[in-house]
């Protein structure tokens, strides 16, 4: 049997392989603990050399992965360290090298993870060695297939205003907040209101592709014919700011359905991928979803975080759909348990207590298992809490997350019960859309509920988490309802941690109350 390897080193980068069947990616960030890493380009590891030998060093050591390959599909690999420029062959051994492309990557991607024979791809982000804005079909018989390129550049244009409101965590590095700043903008504008005078200038701003330095005359442009000054030094606050993103994410929508309603008209009855960084937008992604009335798929790694794993899927080409929800690092410092117990209560882990523990309003984070391969946690490096308690959403946000007051929290729920208290039918695995939370449960679900009235809903069966279902089912028979808020373990500029070193130290000095692995639930300071 063939080994195959694949490298993609910029920003969000990674190694993916296969190991016993089962597709493995090892992202940077989760290695090093450093959010967004990459070997090349921006939001360089200090010393990307070493960490892509001690990564390799890894695969190879836990996954028994022997050090020759086959073939390396790679992209953005060449490893800058100072002045020194290190070819990725010098650490990978392989017979064949091929060099991929970036949103082909992303399109492969998506479409072998989802459950789709045939389907029409969107791959939309800020922009990689094959465009923007790209079209594709795809078969399971013959592959992935470019059918158009659009020069349009979504990503950036969305993103840029993160730079300029106050409400959102400044970065004073660009090349940071561009990792950062789209994810917070798409919570802050369900607060705002698209004003209807300012989508054409925002419409034209978006038109003309702002990026690189240019992006400052475009944006002063708009600044002056909308009557605001876009500055970091005075950054906009009040309804203004919240106005601003509301009618940017109405322009990023309305091009969005311009260029690619036609395509999607062209191709009628398949369903529809959609990928890229812009992927994540879970307000156009529900709304492609309902003006099409067609299936649809977004992966829960369609940002640059996925492209070592499309790159290999678009080489290996699987005819059976590829289940990557859990493909990331397991617990690093996994054969280290006796730290979490020693000098600390514990007890092991029984599914009854843990639900009584969350019933009772304890914030728990949750480490176990294989890390989630992409950004959004689904339950296996999670903090959940009960989504019923008073203020749960601002002590989160304030105490354990260390975020803005604004961002919202997801809901959790088995999938045969999504539909008692949401506005929504079927799967929703990966956090990809939104639905409205019902009348009748707004208020009771407060911390999960928007203030739009609206939840990133997860849905989860038994099959996909055993015990994340099995924990939501004990919490609904002490509660009569069976929802838990569900988010990132992790804290504001850090990346799903990944070792119990780390769980330890947020348990300890954040609003954390528990712990739970596998084995363990874990307390500093009382028996239950």
């Amino acid at each position: 049997m063939s080994q195959n390897i694949s490298l993609y080193g910029s920003h969000n980068g990674g190694i993916a392989f296969k190991h016993n069947n089962r597709y493995r990616v090892i992202e940077i960030e989760r290695f090093t603990s450093k959010k967004n890493l990459g070997l090349v380009q921006y939001r360089l590891c200090i010393n990307p050399k070493f960490v892509l030998e001690e990564m390799l060093r890894y695969i190879n050591k836990e996954f028994d992965i022997f050090p020759k390959f086959d073939t390396c599909v790679y992209a953005n690999s060449d490893v800058i360290y100072g002045e020194n420029k290190f070819h990725f062959e010098k650490f990978i051994n392989a017979d064949n090298y091929i060099n991929c492309l970036h949103h082909r990557a992303h399109a492969a991607g998506t479409f072998y993870q989802s459950p789709f024979k045939e389907a029409i791809i969107i791959s939309f982000d800020g922009g990689g060695s094959d465009g923007f804005f790209n079209f594709y079909t795809a078969n399971r018989k013959d592959s992935v297939t470019e059918v158009k390129r659009i020069n349009l550049d979504l990503g950036f244009a969305y993103m840029i205003f993160g730079h300029y409101l106050k409400p959102i965590s400044f970065e004073s590095d660009l090349n940071v907040g561009n990792l950062v700043y789209s994810g917070k903008l798409m919570g802050l504008c369900g607060y705002g209101v698209a004003r209807p005078e300012w989508i054409p200038h925002f419409k034209e701003f978006y038109l003309k592709k702002p990026e690189g330095p240019t992006y400052r005359d475009f944006i002063k442009e708009l600044g002056d014919k909308i009557g605001i000054t876009f500055d970091t030094q005075n950054r906009i606050d009040g309804q203004e700011a919240l106005d601003i993103s509301a009618t940017s994410q109405a322009v990023f929508e309305e091009i969005f359905f311009e260029n690619v309603t036609p395509f999607v008209e062209e191709n009628p009855g398949l369903p529809i991928c959609i990928t890229g960084g812009c992927g994540l937008n879970v307000v156009c992604n529900t709304k492609t979803k309902e003006r099409f009335g067609r299936e649809v798929f977004v992966a829960p790694n369609s940002s640059d975080c996925g492209l070592a794993l499309g790159q290999l899927l678009d080489f290996e080409r699987p005819e059976e759909q590829v289940d990557a929800t859990y493909a990331g690092l397991p617990v690093l410092d996994q054969y280290t348990q006796y730290e979490l117990i020693e000098n600390k209560w514990s007890e092991e882990y029984n599914v009854v207590k843990a639900a009584n523990i969350l019933s009772k309003g304890s914030i728990v984070g949750v480490i176990r298992g294989d890390s989630e391969h992409g950004p959004r946690a689904l339950g296996n490096r999670s903090i959940l809490c009960n989504p019923a308690i008073p203020n749960m959403k601002d002590i989160l946000n304030e105490k354990v997350k260390k975020r803005e007051w604004f961002r919202p929290f997801a809901p959790v729920v088995r999938l045969e019960d999504v539909e008692k208290y949401f506005h929504w039918k079927g799967e929703s695995r990966f956090m990809s859309f939104y639905s409205l939370v019902k009348d009748e449960w707004k208020e009771q679900l407060k911390a999960i509920t928007h203030v739009d009235g609206t939840a990133r809903v997860q849905t989860v069966t038994r099959e996909q988490n055993e015990y994340l279902y099995d924990l939501l089912t004990e919490f609904n028979k002490i509660n009569n309802f069976g929802v838990l808020l569900n988010t990132s373990f992790n804290v504001n500029g850090k990346p799903l941690i990944n070792t119990y070193k780390d769980a330890l130290y947020m348990l300890n000095n954040s609003g954390l109350d528990f712990l739970f692995t596998e084995k363990y639930i874990i307390h500093t300071h009382y028996h239950v």
